[in-house]
């Protein structure tokens, strides 16, 4: 481990120590609450499918529960929500989790498989199976949550790169005040694999046994109505392995000796941190926001599932409301950069910018435009760059979307286009012929809806072309549809279609789609649905992929109450 990561430990641990305390709260008095009301649905699909020509893609025949309810006693509010299938994988079991997350007023309760969000750095939605609770009465706000983060899994036999996985278990804590316009939260998390809860035979590699304690400061301060200050902080001590080695003379250190007692501090050990901080101005027809964020290299939290790391960036992102809000535009620009620690062969700079229009002069027209450009610029990292393989290129996209509606007693017209274009420019003279980039696409839709009769067809037209240095693809084609209301809007039908003629250097394929669609309300909680899906894919022998025929049909039955 490099030298300077104890250096950055000892500089930083202290930021993970801070007090939070546990207060206990009692429901208000409910007697003037409703007693009792539920309400929710259950849900039972049958799935059929079949296809020729390739290898199956889903089982022949599978089935699929759902019950999702809301309960109320008093008051207190407790939602339910149930899924099994019968699908699985080589790697996981059927489908089957269940949680509710009952409220009272200030008081929220977390039971069973939930996800919950402290910040954005911390707990930010990964799910767990346990428990928690979320108090906010006045301006106190707390939140407590424990649980199994991750379920002990078994290397799949046949691939080799797969590793056994121990049970991940950890608690987080929020403690704040304020109300949602100025507060201040701290936030304390602590994760770990059990290691006791899995076996490493001879023939399955076990992964390394992690631990990770992040703590969070997230602040909002609103100075005015219209102009408010937001700032989030976090430090992860991350270690990757619990049985590396340790740092000699740890004890002399009175800081991190007692940090030892709480956490494991050894050579597989990093502190990392992430900030971001904004200000921002919002009145009638002007609002901005600048914002900087900054990610060191590596930084993760057991708490959350994926983070862009290594980056710093600054935006500012200013929009304007004009012509009594009949015209509306955004925009933002920014810069960004990443190699933080200089650790990498090179640095890439990149500009951000974007810019969105959207014009409504009148009722039965509109238009938005938006367009993006993104460039990125290497430099010199820890070692020179190579001005040959240097990496300077610009995206581009542009999309204009015009609309027409016409809507009267008898029929609703309405005519929809869409224009996009991407193009990746190289500026790097070497790379350029091999990695620049062309995509073209329009489509344009037309809606007739027939009042009287709840009946409407939709009729569309697309085109895409792909161009570059090794490939040239186009495809073209249209869309039919029709829907249909009959039996007082008891029952419901729609059938789509579409065909797709594909353009290559190797040929022309087509591929057809079908669907069909019912959904009768047999009663006023009693519902059936029917879907079936076909897929057609025609290919010429020279492009080497077989033709097939695909079919997947879908019976449910919904019962509301």
């Amino acid at each position: 481990m490099p030298s300077y990561s104890f250096r950055f430990i000892l500089t930083k641990a202290i930021f993970l120590c801070f007090p939070f305390i546990v207060s206990g709260q009692q429901l208000d008095n409910s007697g003037d609450q409703k007693p009792f009301s539920i309400h929710g649905s259950l849900s039972a699909n049958l799935i059929g499918y079949n296809v020729k020509g390739i290898e199956n893609r889903m089982s022949p025949f599978s089935m699929m529960f759902a019950a999702n309810a809301n309960v109320s006693v008093y008051g207190l509010e407790m939602p339910f929500s149930f899924r099994f299938s019968d699908r699985q994988t080589e790697y996981s079991q059927p489908f089957n989790q269940f949680g509710t997350s009952p409220t009272y007023k200030w008081l929220k309760a977390h039971f069973g498989y939930r996800n919950v969000s402290f910040s954005e750095y911390t707990l930010a939605g990964h799910t767990f199976l346990g428990g928690g609770v979320e108090l906010t009465p006045g301006k106190f706000r707390f939140g407590a949550v424990y649980g199994r983060f991750r379920k002990r899994t078994t290397a799949f036999e046949q691939a080799i790169d797969t590793n056994q996985m121990p049970t991940r278990k950890g608690f987080a804590v929020k403690l704040g005040v304020g109300t949602q316009k100025t507060y201040i939260d701290l936030v304390l998390m602590k994760i770990k694999d059990d290691s006791t809860s899995v076996n490493s035979p001879s023939d399955q590699q076990l992964s390394p046994v992690e631990e990770n304690v992040v703590s969070g400061l997230n602040t909002r301060i609103a100075f005015s109505e219209k102009v408010w200050f937001e700032n989030e902080l976090a430090a992860s001590f991350y270690t990757t392995d619990l049985s590396a080695p340790g740092f000699d003379g740890i004890e002399n250190i009175p800081v991190l000796d007692k940090l030892d007692n709480l956490f494991a501090i050894n050579q597989s050990s990093e502190l990392l941190t992430a900030v971001r901080t904004s200000i921002n101005f919002k009145s009638k027809v002007f609002s901005s926001r600048l914002e900087y964020r900054r990610i060191d290299p590596g930084y993760r939290s057991m708490g959350a599932y994926f983070f862009n790391n290594d980056v710093e960036n600054l935006v500012i992102a200013p929009s304007f409301s004009l012509l009594k809000r009949k015209l509306l535009i955004r925009g933002s620009v920014g810069l960004q950069r990443d190699n933080l620690r200089n650790s990498k062969k090179a640095t890439s700079l990149r500009t951000i910018s974007s810019l969105n229009l959207s014009y409504s002069p009148v009722q039965v027209f509109g238009i938005d435009i938006n367009y993006n450009n993104y460039s990125s610029n290497q430099r010199a990292g820890r070692v020179p760059l190579i001005d040959s393989l240097k990496l300077y290129q610009a995206t581009s996209n542009l999309s204009i979307a015009p609309r027409l509606m016409f809507f009267n007693a008898k029929h609703n017209h309405m005519v929809m286009l869409l224009y996009n274009r991407m193009n990746l420019n190289d500026k790097n003279e070497t790379t350029q012929l091999f990695s620049e980039n062309k995509a073209t696409l329009v489509n344009l839709n037309y809606n007739l809806g027939f009042v009287e009769q709840s009946f409407s067809i939709i009729f569309g037209i697309n085109y895409n072309k792909l161009e570059n240095y090794f490939v040239e693809n186009s495809a073209s084609g249209f869309t039919l549809g029709a829907s249909k209301m009959l039996f007082q809007s008891k029952l419901m039908l729609g059938l789509n279609n579409s065909i797709i003629f594909n353009k290559t250097d190797h040929g022309s394929s087509t591929i057809i789609n079908s669907s069909f669609f019912s959904s009768y309300q047999l009663a006023s909680k009693h519902a059936f649905r029917l879907s079936i899906f076909l897929i057609r894919s025609e290919n010429p022998a020279e492009m080497l992929v077989p033709n097939f025929t695909e079919i997947k049909g879908d019976l449910g039955y919904v019962f509301t109450f």
